[in-house]
């Protein structure tokens, strides 16, 4: 989260990043309460993002952040929502996972429901398992940062979901086409040419700092 926050801030050049979660852990939208998830395990980490939405139990995943200027992007959030999510179905379809974008459900930052994959909203990818892949986005000084959820296989909190699973062994070779895929979809719905990068120092040591006083705090994570 301190990574992706010091993207949003720093980055010169749109940014993709795609990772997994060691150990499983929640995410809590940004304006959610810690308080509405006292009847999870005292053993599971929580930590909080900085884009909002419903929370995210981050099992067997890939995640996908991108932080880019807002002029990159459809000025329309929602209209935003679905050309990424356009990607993200052009590259499920490379590996044989079929899905469809959802036309109903109202986007909100601020959701009724506590978990993210309860009820899908304008722009979800779904099958007819259920929801496949969530986002949110948190937009800031012309600058944004989408996070997006793609679920493999079912985490033990939201058991109800779709997944990868479901169409497609996510076997190692099936997840690097799928990581693949989604550097040139994405790179092609933008417009740009996908290369290779690293974090510059400067990001890095913003991404340390944040580590340490917000994203790593536990004060951060119970300010709601």
């Amino acid at each position: 989260m301190s990574v992706d926050a010091a993207l949003l801030e720093l980055a010169a050049t749109p940014t993709l990043r795609l990772y997994g979660w060691s150990p499983h852990a929640v995410s809590l939208g940004y304006f959610q309460s810690l308080a509405a998830f006292e009847d999870l395990p005292a053993t599971t980490p929580i930590v909080r993002r900085t884009t909002g939405g419903g929370a995210i139990h981050h099992g067997d995943e890939l995640t996908f952040s991108l932080a880019l200027d807002a002029e990159l992007l459809p000025a329309d959030v929602a209209s935003s929502y679905g050309m990424l999510h356009d990607a993200v179905a052009r590259a499920l379809d490379e590996i044989g996972v079929s899905c469809r974008r959802a036309i109903d459900g109202q986007l909100s930052a601020r959701p009724e429901d506590r978990w993210c994959f309860e009820h899908p909203v304008q722009g979800d990818l779904l099958t007819d398992a259920g929801k496949l892949c969530g986002s949110a986005q948190r937009r800031q000084r012309r600058r944004v940062l989408h996070h997006g959820s793609l679920v493999l296989r079912r985490p033990a909190h939201t058991p109800s979901v779709a997944a990868v699973e479901d169409q497609v062994e996510p076997s190692e070779q099936v997840r690097r086409g799928l990581r693949a895929a989604l550097v040139r979809e994405f790179a092609a719905a933008l417009g740009l040419r996908p290369s290779h990068g690293e974090l510059s120092e400067a990001e890095r040591g913003r991404a340390q700092a944040l580590a340490r006083d917000v994203y790593g705090a536990a004060a951060h994570t119970a300010r709601r």
